[in-house]
């Protein structure tokens, strides 16, 4: 089942900092600057937003401003910086404190309407995932990235059911896919090895292995079964998930 992305592209906002980064690199390049001279911003970094320069890594993370602190949704500020990262903050969000946001996850971000959509504002930087991935938190959900998935934003009862799951580190991993709508209003998301699958009735469950395997060949939730009413669990030496109409059951071979 393939992805259902709820938000239009923004494309505009990022062929804006591609222009705006190849014009300063242009600059500097015409100019012939020395690494001193190169060392100094084209633009002013100040308040929070330098703060939070200073603290993910500098000049040597971020590059040059490539504009001035500009103004973002709802009373927010922003700027854009030539090595593919922006740092955004609002008063209201993170106690003060402006988060930086860069390469995929602020591409998957644009793409879902940026600080204007559903996720908002981040609330964490970029950090690292125990396993090889990275992810940012937002407002309203989170968007991870791993080399073999790509950049995947999860929110709701569907995010929050994979957190107790342990996130990337459990036995779902990274997400596959976006959340994607589903049966009367349901919704689903796949994961490296798993999907959960949410509904008005059932909540959000979890399906994997031999049973979700059964399950996608009666045709998901649209076919006989309906959506999942439990979690998997222990029956008769195998095990068993109940669905709405029905239980699927499996037991190791002899």
């Amino acid at each position: 089942m393939s992805p259902d992305p709820r938000y239009p592209k923004n494309g505009r906002r990022r062929a804006a900092r591609i222009v705006r980064a190849a014009t300063v690199l242009a600059a500097l390049t015409t100019l012939c600057l020395s690494t001193t001279q190169a060392s100094a911003q084209p633009y002013p970094i100040y308040g929070a937003i330098r703060v939070e320069y200073d603290e993910a890594g500098g000049a040597g993370f971020f590059g040059l401003a490539v504009n001035p602190e500009s103004d973002a949704s709802r009373g927010g500020r922003h700027q854009e910086f030539e090595k593919d990262s922006s740092i955004y903050w609002h008063p209201l969000v993170s106690d003060g404190h402006a988060n930086q946001i860069g390469g995929a996850i602020r591409a998957k971000w644009d793409d879902l309407g940026a600080e204007d959509g559903a996720l908002r504002y981040p609330t964490t930087r970029e950090l690292a995932t125990r396993k090889p991935g990275r992810f940012n938190h937002f407002e309203g959900g989170t968007i991870h990235w791993s080399r073999a998935t790509g950049a995947h934003n999860t929110w709701g009862a569907i995010r929050d059911k994979w957190a107790t799951l342990s996130w990337e580190d459990g036995r779902l991993g990274f997400p596959a896919t976006d959340e994607f709508r589903a049966k009367n209003n349901g919704a689903g998301q796949h994961f490296e090895g798993g999907s959960i699958y949410w509904s008005a009735d059932t909540g959000a469950r979890v399906i994997v292995g031999a049973i979700r395997d059964i399950w996608a060949g009666q045709n998901w939730e649209n076919g006989r079964y309906g959506y999942p009413i439990s979690d998997e669990y222990d029956y008769n030496g195998g095990r068993a998930q109940d669905f709405q109409g029905g239980r699927i059951e499996w037991r190791p071979p002899r």
